[in-house]
């Protein structure tokens, strides 16, 4: 993603005319009919801000060439329909596809003047609108009126997200490209989840009594199992004994489902699928990527659900629905119960990597089986009481959270890929028997509203109880555990640290930032020895100083040294040296998972170059100059209080305390 970035900036800086042409044919070809369906003017348009941002191309240029270009290609588009008229019907593609024209004609009468402004921002079939405007007669100074107003919050729009997306990039450079890809696979995954919850819903609804009818019929004809389905669909018909009969059902079956969907129960850690999911995990493992996972897990932690559960049964038992607090409880109990009998029965490891959790099964998923069914059956008893066009809503956020508890256990290696989904599967047909059973039992009460409200105050109290019992403990409990090397200190000394690693590990910036200190000792001493060379304590970004970023006019010695990633891990020293009108020293240091035989830890880092960089006059980044990390004459002819070996040919320099 870097390079890609990297090589446009490349060729714009070095054609900016050619790329003010570009941007204007884009925004032109976007707006027309038919040829916009197949222009990514939207993503371009977005990429135009993120140059600007990065200073490659000028605002101004850059917006008056996207606004003209929006302006004339729906010009042209209004003049073909005005020319035309009714016989665009009679035209390819139109007369072969009417569909889209029929929506534009919709589009039109329900929104009348308006349309031309608001179908801009209307989707796929936004380059319709003028063309359907000039064939209905829109009169010219109407039209050309909303055409160029809306342009112009058009191309607004699509800049700033894209100047935003520039700055981040500028930022991520800096910090670590491991924490963006997290951040964007994981707002797609939240995302999916949602979209794919409200289709679903959508597309299944409207056949849910059929089916039931069909449930009815077959169970007349199974007397087994039919007896179950029968009970828990029959109003008429008791349900403790059918829902009782239907778990054991779901926990005995439970092998036989985890073997044909994907050998979860047996073979877990030979599926690529699997290998793949947790390589990808833990190659994005970022400290502060962690800190977020470590609460979207939370959202699956009994400490956080049960606080939940327990308030909204206690509201619902005051509110007389005494049937329906009993199945809210079965929501929560059997993913109690599951989760550890079927554990022990099927013993299903979870990956090796030296997590310090409770149950050593990755098979239930005890936080993803959980969250399923209590958010499941939430979303099920919140949903019912709601008008139609609005019962997709719960089920969307229900998903949604689902699936953030289950990429955090992924991401962390606590479960296998496959292990979670079927988790997730079984706790889905225990909310369909629950809703099921709830929809057929239960009179309806519209209520939903304090319901929800009710959920959300016990979620909030208990993701505060975990804050309060776990605080930073359990995202130690989910830290794979080190393994720590020894090294004998002639070995590293005769081999100039030849085992530890020589560059940064960050995904794209592998092998980009040297590694060229070694250090072995105490990172205070170290930090004591360079104070007199001018060396000080960095000051590190974080939420107090992240402001300062918002401050073009601070000096750089006053802005706070963006952390960057090495191994998954941030610096354990930072410290920095004025160099110059707006530039600094900066010498970082990180654990090397490495020890000397006498048990001193082992560090590695670099000395890097900073200038100011400033983003539209509105951020300002501290940047770390590429290609620039000579050591400095302080590491290289040694200094006071330390002893400095040279490794010929290796480009390291190895630093130890006086006296070591």
């Amino acid at each position: 993603m870097e390079d890609l970035f990297q090589g446009i900036d490349a060729w714009v800086v070095g054609h900016p005319n050619w790329t003010y042409v570009t941007v204007f044919l884009i925004a032109m070809g976007e707006s027309m009919a038919v040829i916009g369906v197949v222009v990514p003017g939207v993503v371009s348009l977005i990429g135009a801000g993120a140059l600007v941002a990065t200073g490659a191309i000028s605002f101004w240029p850059a917006f008056v060439a996207a606004s003209a270009g929006a302006i004339v290609g729906d010009g042209l588009s209004y003049a073909v329909g005005r020319h035309y008229r009714a016989h665009l019907r009679d035209l390819w593609p139109f007369s072969r596809y009417p569909r889209q024209l029929d929506w534009g004609v919709e589009f039109f009468h329900r929104y009348g003047g308006w349309s031309v402004a608001i179908g801009r921002f209307a989707g796929p079939g936004r380059a319709i609108v003028p063309l359907v405007a000039g064939m209905l007669q829109m009169p010219p100074r109407r039209f050309y009126v909303a055409n160029v107003a809306s342009a112009i919050a058009q191309t607004l729009a699509f800049f700033l997200p894209g100047m935003v997306l520039g700055a981040s990039l500028k930022l991520a450079a800096e910090a670590a490209w491991r924490l963006v890809i997290l951040a964007v696979l994981l707002l797609g995954a939240l995302v999916l989840a949602f979209w794919l919850a409200r289709r679903v819903y959508r597309l299944l609804a409207p056949h849910a009594s059929a089916w039931l009818q069909a449930l009815l019929r077959w169970s007349d004809l199974h007397p087994t199992m039919g007896r179950l389905a029968h009970a828990l669909a029959d109003p008429g018909h008791p349900d403790a004994r059918a829902l009782t009969g239907f778990a054991f059902v779901l926990i005995l079956g439970a092998p036989l489902v985890g073997t044909i969907t994907g050998l979860t129960l047996f073979a877990a850690p030979e599926l690529a699928l699997d290998r793949a999911a947790l390589d990808l995990g833990q190659s994005l493992r970022d400290p502060l990527g962690d800190r977020l996972m470590v609460r979207l897990a939370a959202l699956g932690a009994p400490a956080v659900v049960l606080p939940l559960v327990v308030l909204v049964f206690v509201w619902l038992r005051r509110q007389g629905q005494v049937r329906h607090g009993h199945y809210w409880l079965a929501a929560a109990a059997f993913p109690l119960v599951a989760t550890p009998l079927l554990g022990a029965v099927l013993a299903v490891p979870r990956p090796d990597l030296g997590l310090q959790l409770a149950l050593p099964w990755s098979f239930p998923s005890g936080p993803v089986l959980l969250a399923t069914c209590v958010y499941g059956f939430l979303a099920v008893s919140i949903a019912r009481s709601l008008p139609e066009r609005y019962r997709w809503a719960p089920y969307a956020l229900a998903t949604t959270t689902i699936a953030a508890v289950a990429v955090a256990r992924v991401y962390f290696g606590a479960e296998w890929l496959t292990a979670v989904v079927d988790s997730s599967a079984l706790g889905l047909v225990w909310v369909a028997a629950l809703g099921l059973a709830l929809h057929r039992h239960v009179h309806l009460r519209r209520r939903s509203g304090m319901l929800a409200a009710v959920a959300a105050l016990g979620l909030v109290g208990g993701l505060a109880l975990h804050s309060w019992i776990a605080g930073d403990r359990q995202l130690a409990r989910l830290t794979p555990a080190e393994r720590t090397s020894i090294v004998a200190r002639n070995t590293w000394h005769d081999t100039g640290g030849a085992r530890l690693p020589h560059h940064r590990e960050d995904l794209s910036r592998r092998n980009r930032h040297p590694l060229s200190i070694q250090y072995a000792g105490d990172p205070a001493a170290l930090t004591a020895a360079l104070a007199a060379a001018g060396w000080a304590p960095a000051l590190v970004l974080d939420w107090g100083n992240a402001m300062r970023l918002l401050s073009p006019s601070l000096p750089l010695d006053e802005l706070p040294v963006i952390p960057q990633v090495h191994d998954g891990r941030h610096e354990a020293l930072i410290l920095t040296r004025a160099a110059g009108p707006d530039r600094r020293e900066v010498l970082r240091l990180w654990p090397a998972r490495f020890r000397l035989d006498d048990g001193t830890p082992l560090w590695v880092g670099n000395v890097s170059r900073q200038r100011k960089d400033v983003v539209l006059e509105l951020v300002v980044v501290p940047a770390t100059i590429p290609h620039d990390f000579a050591l400095p004459t302080d590491f290289i002819g040694g200094t006071g209080g330390l002893v400095i070996h040279s490794a010929p040919g290796a480009g390291v320099v190895l630093i130890e305390p006086g006296g070591a």
